[in-house]
């Protein structure tokens, strides 16, 4: 029986592209990142996150998430629990509405628990 010889074609202007990833990375807020506010509202600790302040620094160790009206995040000092940096927990994630009823409201998923304690 002949034996077929394997051969290997190749391009050498061919850009090579990666493979895709096997698996989805999401980023999550951690349970213990959550500061309780009172009435079942928490900031969040998220630190230098690689996100800016408003007044376009980088994030510093101690700050909390801020949902923008536009539905964009940011970072405000440690301490800050204003309207944007106030979230509460749901089954979906931290929820963010910055306004109100009738303004823009974000989910950003929340571990319900962690590794490693």
């Amino acid at each position: 029986m002949p034996v077929r010889k394997h051969t290997t074609h190749t391009s050498t202007g061919a850009p090579k592209t990666p493979a895709p990833a096997p698996f989805l990375v999401i980023h999550a807020l951690d349970p213990e990142c959550l500061n309780d506010c009172g009435n079942g509202e928490y900031t969040a600790t998220v630190g230098a996150c690689g996100l800016t302040r408003d007044d376009g620094t980088p994030s510093q160790d101690g700050d909390v998430l801020s949902i923008q009206p536009d539905g964009s995040p940011q970072t405000r000092p440690a301490g800050a629990s204003g309207p944007f940096e106030r979230l509460v927990k749901t089954s979906g994630g931290a929820v963010y509405r910055p306004y109100g009823k009738g303004s823009v409201t974000v989910i950003i998923p929340l571990a319900q628990d962690v590794p490693n304690k």
